[in-house]
């Protein structure tokens, strides 16, 4: 893959690199051409700067000083699977200079197979990529039916299902299909879908006690989230969902991929140097179909689907317009000096305090049928809305009745 100028005659020349000036150029990386090798560079550098404070100092450590453990949740992506192999490439530098390590992977892919039989194979999929990278940490299979698993988590997702039920175990799998089912629109499962996985890798992530989460997503991912957050009603929560450092679930959540746009990695996953790795891409093709289905239908698209076209459309031409929607989220802060009262019990955010208070049309409150009972509630208790964030609640509102067990 070679960039090449057509000349006034017809013929073509190739692009050469900017930075070295000896080799064909494969990319235009927003102002310069690059070759592989001098992309690869920086591609490296920008993973690197951000994980600075995992670095390993060449003076040995006075105290015992184990590898802090970090969770990287990996979905078999081209953003993923390319953190996992910077975060090799780094860990292996860090023996050769040091014979040490800053850090140790946990990697985790979560098995959405239950809802979706067409995802790829999670055991095969993971067997490959252990084998690409043996060296990173430990590697996890966790389906996505297991949130229900962990006791302060089953609570914000068991819908329509009674006491006794909960207290013997039941079918996770089935009571996926039926949340899900309850919902009412292609936005709302895919909305509480994406807070299952959060809330099931940051209980992962505290039980393996790790110290982060370490996700993959780009600047294009990035911009596409803060949109589609804010559109959902959740804006409140941008600081969390597009910032590095502590969030309200007891982990910190760090972004190293964020200066990268997606379209750098598509091309860095494809080339021979220093190895390709769109091999390893299994979910790659997957979400191109996926994408292609919904942009040719029009029906049924959700929010985020919205979000990823519109961004991955203009990110070629514009970049500068999805890195300045990122920059503006990381001018935004939490409310800190502002009293929240709890939790929401979907997303699990400090709440906004709206929810409980939104009056959607002159008959129905959120939580409340318009014959003033509690949905799925027939004893009649406290509404739910007041339980959930905006967002949250505005994703609940005309599903089926269920029951909150608080």
């Amino acid at each position: 893959m070679t960039e090449q100028n057509i000349t006034p005659n017809g013929a073509t020349v190739p692009t050469f690199c900017k930075r070295c000036s000896t080799n064909s150029s494969v990319i235009n990386l927003r102002t310069e051409h690059l070759c592989s090798d001098c992309f690869d560079k920086y591609v490296r550098s920008k993973c690197i700067k951000r994980m600075e404070a995992y670095r390993v100092r060449y003076n040995p450590p006075d105290t015992d000083t184990s590898p802090r453990r970090l969770l990287l949740p990996l979905s078999f992506g081209i953003s993923s699977t390319t953190l996992l192999h910077l975060l090799n490439s780094q860990l292996q530098n860090q023996l050769a200079r040091t014979t040490r390590t800053g850090f140790v992977l946990i990697v985790v892919h979560i098995d959405e197979s239950a809802i979706n039989p067409t995802v790829p194979l999670a055991e095969e999929g993971m067997r490959a990529v252990q084998e690409w990278f043996p060296d990173v940490g430990e590697y996890f299979i966790v389906r996505l039916e297991g949130i229900y698993g962990f006791s302060n988590a089953v609570k914000a997702f068991e819908m329509g299902v009674e006491e006794e039920e909960r207290r013997g175990g039941g079918d996770w799998r089935e009571k996926l299909k039926g949340l899900l089912g309850a919902l009412p629109s292609p936005t709302s499962r895919m909305d509480l879908l994406q807070i299952l996985r959060t809330r099931l890798i940051t209980e992962l992530a505290r039980k393996y006690a790790c110290e982060a989460v370490l996700w993959g997503d780009t600047t294009t991912r990035l911009a596409e989230k803060m949109l589609a957050e804010t559109a959902k009603g959740r804006g409140f929560s941008v600081p969390w969902q597009t910032s590095d450092g502590d969030s309200p679930y007891g982990v910190k959540f760090l972004y190293p991929l964020r200066d990268l746009l997606k379209k750098e990695l598509v091309v860095y996953v494809s080339l021979e140097v220093p190895t390709p790795l769109r091999p390893l891409c299994f979910g790659a093709a997957e979400e191109g179909e996926g994408k292609k289905k919904h942009a040719a239908v029009g029906k049924g698209i959700t929010i985020d689907e919205l979000m990823t076209q519109y961004f991955e459309g203009i990110e070629g031409q514009y970049p500068s317009i999805v890195a300045n929607v990122v920059r503006t989220a990381g001018k935004l802060v939490t409310e800190g000096g502002v009293v929240r009262i709890g939790r929401c019990n979907i997303c699990g955010l400090p709440r906004d305090g709206g929810g409980g208070e939104l009056v959607l049309d002159a008959k129905t409150k959120l939580g409340e049928s318009s014959s003033g009972e509690v949905n799925g509630n027939r004893s009649g208790g406290k509404k739910e809305g007041g339980d959930m964030c905006y967002g949250c609640a505005r994703s609940v509102h005309g599903a089926r009745p269920y029951e909150w067990p608080l």
